[in-house]
């Protein structure tokens, strides 16, 4: 018997048991459907912390300092008076030179490792932005404006990045130049004031396109180059920053070189030039990509759990399959008789049987991706609007590909049994049956 032929008396027996057919199917929709809907939602956020983790410079890796209290951000020394004095107090009895500080020791230590391309130190602080029509309180990060410009994941979208003989000068979010202040925007050029001293707007950063959680970047932030920040008493905190110590350094690396083999480097570098070891170690090294690594991880975990669970309902279809076939098997039992008593062999009637369940996997299997793709766009669709963010349609490939394929070996696999059942069947037995 020809594989045409096979083919057609397979599809009449799909043709001939309609309801029964559909049932069946109706199981390997649901299956095939959840188990789209998980993989396809599970690449969906996989891409979206990519993107925003990315957004947080992915290539660089950060250098920070923490004293034995936990990480030491100066411009996070509290409101209140008490606290500053307290702050102010502990930071004076320090002992060592490098608890809870990075200072230009460490940038010499990090310069002469060969595998590092640019070092860049951050200093951030507060201050009272005066636009001549409009006040409000801005957070300053303070940058090396030789090296910024190249490490910079954001692109300037009007004006230019800072430069090396920039002192008075600098960059601002899209968000504060445009969204800010209502109706009126701050331009390129334009002059305003921090703190009562004049600075001219450099440049204006692209607008972040942000994700499901959100930009990097955007906020009433200021980059300006760091010694002015040394300048610059915050009226948020009344604290000034101490000459010469930094909030952090982040570098970046030539291509080529593992991350991780440098990070182990630098930590080893620093280590000996602070004095410290694993024990008393007052800094800590975090690369993005870290980050990035650890969500996924948690992602991906989270995905296959719950592709486990829609999986349960696959069984159940191929259970449905399964059932439909032995049932077909018994209904077309004298059929299976004429046709070897005909000349049909027993791997004629096997593949019969095998495209039917076949046929029945692979209609439910497209049907399945076809309502599990609208689910998807659906949730997206609902995400988008409650987030603000754009629509994306989102089609996972994989996911695709993956459950075309389940769809026909989960018939293939539950019509097996039936199959050979069938192929089995003595010709006078089955005959005979009633």
């Amino acid at each position: 018997m020809k594989p045409v032929k096979i083919f057609k008396v397979s599809l009449n027996m799909v043709k001939h048991n309609k309801l029964r057919s559909w049932l069946t199917i109706i199981g390997v929709v649901i299956g095939i459907a959840s188990v789209m809907t998980v993989v396809t939602m599970g690449d969906y956020f996989h891409d979206q912390v990519t993107k925003t983790l990315e957004q947080l410079e992915t290539d660089t890796i950060s250098i920070y300092a923490y004293t034995s209290h936990g990480f030491f951000y100066e411009e996070e020394v509290g409101i209140q008076d008490s606290d500053l004095q307290v702050e102010n107090e502990y930071i004076e009895d320090t002992d060592s030179d490098f608890e809870g500080k990075l200072t230009k020791k460490d940038i010499y230590t990090l310069k002469k490792i060969p595998e590092i391309e640019y070092i860049d130190v951050v200093v951030e602080n507060y201050a009272m932005m005066d636009t001549g029509f409009s006040q409000m309180d801005v957070r300053l990060k303070g940058v090396d404006p030789g090296v910024w410009g190249e490490l910079n994941a954001e692109k300037i979208a009007e004006g230019r990045s800072l430069i090396a003989e920039d002192r008075n000068a600098i960059v601002i979010t899209h968000s504060l130049a445009n969204e800010e202040f209502k109706d009126r925007k701050i331009r390129v050029n334009q002059m305003v004031l921090l703190n009562n001293k004049s600075y001219r707007v450099a440049g204006i950063l692209e607008e972040q396109e942000g994700g499901l959680f959100g930009g990097w970047g955007d906020g009433t932030i200021i980059y300006i180059p760091y010694e002015e920040v040394y300048r610059v008493d915050s009226e948020s905190t009344g604290y000034k920053k101490e000459k010469d110590v930094y909030d952090s350094i982040e570098v970046t690396l030539y291509e080529g070189y593992d991350e991780r083999t440098v990070i182990d480097k630098m930590d080893q570098e620093l280590q000996l030039a602070r004095r410290v070891d694993e024990d008393s170690k007052d800094f800590d090294i975090y690369a993005n990509l870290d980050g990035i690594e650890n969500a996924n991880k948690i992602i991906t975990g989270l995905t296959a759990f719950l592709s486990l669970i829609a999986g349960i309902s696959l069984l159940v279809g191929s259970v449905g399959i399964a059932n439909s076939m032995f049932t077909s098997v018994l209904e077309k039992t004298k059929e299976i008789g004429i046709m070897k008593a005909i000349g049909a062999r027993n791997k004629e009637i096997m593949m019969i049987f095998l495209f039917n369940a076949a046929l029945i996997g692979l209609v439910g299997g497209i049907i399945g991706i076809a309502i599990g793709t609208v689910v998807v766009q659906l949730i997206v669709f609902g995400i988008s609007m409650y987030m603000e963010i754009p629509f994306e349609f989102t089609l996972s490939l994989k996911a695709t590909i993956v459950a075309t394929f389940v769809s026909i070996i989960v018939g293939l696999i539950a019509g097996y049994m039936p199959a050979k059942n069938a192929s089995k069947l003595n010709p006078v037995d089955a005959l005979r049956y009633e």
